[in-house]
């Protein structure tokens, strides 16, 4: 046993006192280099993979909701149609609007903002008493 000790305490010290043999060491370290890289590029590429599936799928389901609201509108229960009228903001320009000064134009839709604000109002309230 003490034989066994002694050749492998020669051999452990062999090993420690001999310098590494290397042929080629640029090519080692380029080895490393490259197999590093590989290893860092094949997580990158598998994130990339992941995110792209979630973000596909996140588009296709948002263009599905699009397309479906696009075609298949909701339908109401008649509430709408109750108030729709009301809903309009169009009005039309007097006769005169082409011979009118600009200061008299801003006065006339200064007018009627006031006064389609103060029918939205009255409106609302209405609304509101009714519901109520």
């Amino acid at each position: 046993m003490r034989q066994e000790d002694k050749r492998y305490e020669e051999w452990l010290s062999g090993i420690r006192s001999g310098q590494p043999v290397l042929d080629h060491p640029e090519d080692l370290t380029s080895a490393i280099v490259q197999r590093i890289s590989q290893t860092v590029s094949k997580r990158k590429k598998r994130n990339f993979i992941i995110r792209s599936w979630v973000l596909g799928t996140v588009a296709a389901v948002w263009l599905c909701l699009l397309l479906g609201e696009t075609f298949f509108p909701s339908f109401s229960d008649g509430a709408e149609k109750e108030y729709s009228a009301w809903q309009c903001t169009s009005f039309s320009l007097p006769e005169n609007w082409k011979k009118m000064s600009l200061m008299e134009k801003g006065n006339y839709c200064s007018v009627r903002y006031i006064k389609h604000k103060q029918q939205k109002q009255k409106r609302m309230s209405e609304i509101m008493n009714k519901t109520d």
